[in-house]
């Protein structure tokens, strides 16, 4: 399955930049938890930490209506509470992540050490370059990332762990 949706390492969606600073946040906070989305109070409070709109909910409602003419009609369901996601754990990057540490974490406790490198490289591979963990605390997305920077050192331990078990160690 391909990922279509980066969070980590740059904002885009299926290799389409995503420059508005409204629409990454949402990105961003429906990403927090695929599955479930996001309520419409918690969409409001993350992306007008500052100063609400005279209309919070029609706010959001018309942020997720340029975010479906923009990325697509379908990437962006509505909830009895909110908004989520239509994409695949897999298919977003910050929760590609996840899966990839936890089946790195299987296959060593499995003695599959080539597996769990595989596994490790894999979802190292979604983070290209070094977390920098700087940047605004109310942006929805260096908050992801800050959020998400532990599970990448525990990757590269994991890394490094099958590495030597497989008598790499160089």
């Amino acid at each position: 399955m391909t990922t279509d949706l980066i969070l980590l390492p740059r904002v885009a969606y299926r290799g389409q930049e995503v420059t508005a600073p409204r629409l990454r946040a949402l990105l961003a906070l429906l990403a927090g938890d695929v599955r479930t989305g996001c309520g419409t109070e918690q969409l409001v409070s993350g992306l007008w930490p500052d100063a609400l709109p005279e209309r919070p909910g029609k706010a959001v409602q018309v942020l997720v209506s340029r975010a479906r003419a923009q990325l697509g009609a379908d990437v962006i369901a509505s909830t009895p509470t909110g908004y989520r996601l239509t994409l695949a754990e897999a298919q977003v990057d910050s929760s590609a992540l996840l899966l990839h540490a936890a089946a790195s974490a299987d296959r060593a406790r499995a003695g599959d050490h080539a597996g769990s490198l595989a596994a490790a490289d894999a979802g190292l591979a979604l983070w290209e370059g070094t977390p920098d963990g700087t940047g605004d605390a109310d942006d929805p997305v260096a908050a992801l990332r800050t959020e998400r920077a532990p599970v990448r050192g525990t990757l590269v331990r994991a890394r490094a762990l099958a590495l030597a078990r497989l008598g790499r160690h160089a």
